[in-house]
């Protein structure tokens, strides 16, 4: 019950919403139970009334039916309204609010959460265990209450009627709800099982959708096509399961909800030639059983709903509860603007707290100037542009800006000051203006064109069918790595930051390419501080400082020349390089 009790508040937002549909509810289905205490007055009042002529008893009964029928039939429409339409709207909300915060939740959680966990495994909390919901709330603040609401009223107009054959009745009804909680338990251990594979699945389906196009490369269809059966198939077993469950509750409880009346007749029927009980007050009470099955049948059928909305409650809200890593001080300072240098304090990090991928850095990054780390694959580059951006926090040591540990700053404030651009960019797949706008959303068209021309990006995007309109695809495929790279540059001389952060920029592109994107990068040097972290040495022999990684520690460092003169592994890796060019050259 603990996910109903985080559940609550969300409900109370609502509440005066609920209140209306529940009071429509109360109109809607109180009114039917008159019904019988009428049929009762007409068999044993009525009817036995002898001044009154057969025809006249017969008028009177139609008249009365009419009357009876009319007043239902008008006021059950809108009380259906009323009913349906404040339930609804107050579902709506909460579902809408539910999808809100979930969202939030995502924008709030650190690099390392997305690194374990599938996309389509978190999209499916978004969008179907969320929506499972909707059916929970129906079943918990609408279906059951008013269901018990009738249920006690059926009880108590039966119990007016006789006391014996009520308590019969309320103990079979009893046994019917034991009976039903007790598989409860049941289908909602089944459910949680099914759930969660549909997330494994759903997070299988969007990877392979996403990479379609290497499993042609690749040829790998087949084996593709043949994981997905042995995943459905299993997901089959599994529902198979579910509602094998659901439907043996359900029958169960119809089985003995059958039952109820005939006993019940039985034993009134004894009670009716004994002279205990009238035939209308024995009419009105069958009547009354069997209006009672229906609550109970709908209090049944909601326990898969609620087994089902229970389950994913949990889902969302244990994703909700995913612990924040990298957090905001609730006094956090503003970084106006970057004025001084960023200081790495003898910084230690690791990705699973036990292997370090940086071990005591120690190193200064001057504002105005161009810096460049180089060096092995998993030597630790790329976690040092994790770090300044703070998409992970230090373990030991602090980073600084302008004398200030960066956890001091607010992360709005902080990432004001940062432009990065990486070797796999990642675009939306609606128009190429959107994509650079989302760099500074307010700009105009003039300042997004400016910005395609400092990235020499303008050309290309004139060419294109709608220019500037023209919808990318799904993470840009309809462009080359080169264009996406001047698209992702566009963004940072829209966006202009101080601090511009350069992840393997121009390591995936052709001679052509690259030359563009390095002509941009060099137009934004003479007014930004550059960090930049390269595998091809010669983009890097113009900086002003050249760090050398290895095995996480800063082994080397100094311009060009100067690590040239050192003839260390930087020199090493420059030569080997260099032959490697000259010998595709030849």
């Amino acid at each position: 019950m603990n996910e109903l009790r985080q559940f609550l508040p969300y409900v109370r937002t609502q509440k005066k919403l609920y209140l209306l549909g529940f009071i429509g509810s109360l109109f809607r289905f109180l009114i039917p139970l008159s019904v019988p205490l009428v049929v009762k007055y007409l068999f044993d009042d009525l009817l036995r009334n002898e001044v009154l002529s057969r025809s006249d008893k017969i008028g009177q009964l139609l008249l009365i039916a009419a009357i009876m029928l009319g007043a239902f039939f008008l006021i059950r429409a809108p009380m259906e309204y009323v009913r349906q339409y404040f339930l609804n709207r107050a579902n709506n909300r909460i579902i809408t609010a539910l999808r809100k915060d979930a969202f939030a939740k995502v924008h709030s959680l650190d690099s390392k959460y997305f690194a374990d966990n599938r996309s389509g495994e978190i999209g499916t909390r978004f969008f179907d265990d969320i929506e499972k919901i909707r059916g929970y709330m129906t079943a918990l603040f609408s279906n059951v209450w008013i269901e018990l609401v009738v249920l006690v009223c059926v009880v108590g107009l039966m119990l007016t009627l006789n006391p014996e054959l009520t308590l019969i009745a309320v103990l079979l009804v009893g046994f019917q709800f034991v009976l039903a909680h007790v598989l409860s338990r049941k289908v909602k251990s089944t459910t949680r099982t099914v759930m969660n594979y549909r997330s494994v699945l759903s997070g299988f389906v969007l990877e392979r959708i996403q990479g379609a196009l290497w499993s042609k490369l690749f040829q790998s269809e087949k084996r593709d096509r043949e994981l997905l059966d042995g995943h459905l198939d299993q997901y089959s077993r599994m529902t198979d399961r579910q509602v094998g469950l659901q439907a043996l509750s359900l029958s169960s409880v119809n089985v003995l909800s059958d039952f109820t009346p005939f006993l019940v007749v039985a034993i009134g029927s004894l009670f009716v030639i004994d002279g205990r009980l009238t035939l209308g007050c024995l009419i009105a009470f069958f009547a009354y059983v069997d209006r009672m099955r229906g609550p109970v049948a709908a209090l049944v059928q909601a326990i898969p709903a609620i087994a089902e909305g229970s389950v994913a409650l949990q889902r969302i809200f244990d994703f909700m509860a995913v612990p924040v890593t990298v957090r905001e001080k609730d006094d956090a300072k503003t970084l106006m603007r970057f004025e001084d240098a960023i200081v790495f304090d003898r910084v230690s990090f690791a990705y699973n707290g036990r292997n370090r991928v940086i071990d005591d850095v120690s190193i200064r990054i001057e504002r105005g100037k161009t810096y460049a780390f180089v060096g092995e694959s998993g030597g630790g580059k790329s976690t040092i542009l994790q770090l300044i951006t703070r998409m992970y926090d230090v373990d030991h040591g602090e980073v600084l800006i302008d004398g200030t540990n960066i956890k001091a700053y607010s992360l709005e404030s902080l990432r004001t000051q940062l432009g990065v651009v990486t070797q796999d960019n990642f675009l939306y797949s609606t128009s190429i203006i959107e994509n650079i706008r989302m760099a500074k959303p307010d700009a105009t068209d003039a300042e997004v064109v400016e910005a395609a021309r400092k990235a020499f990006a303008h050309d290309f995007i004139t060419f294109l069918p709608n220019g500037y309109e023209t919808a990318v695809g799904e993470r840009g495929v309809k462009l080359s790595g080169g264009q996406k790279q001047r698209i992702a540059l566009a963004r940072v001389f829209l966006k202009d930051p101080a601090i511009v952060l350069l992840d393997e920029a121009t390591s995936a592109l052709d001679n052509e390419s690259e030359k563009l994107v390095q002509a941009s990068i060099e137009r934004m040097a003479h007014t930004k501080t550059i960090v930049m972290i390269a595998h091809r040495l010669s983009t890097v022999v113009h900086a002003d400082r050249i760090f050398v990684l290895r095995k996480g520690r800063i082994i080397e460092s100094g311009d060009h020349k100067a690590l040239l003169q050192m003839n260390g592994y930087y020199r090493d890796l420059y030569e080997k390089q260099k032959q490697s060019e000259q010998r595709g050259a030849e």
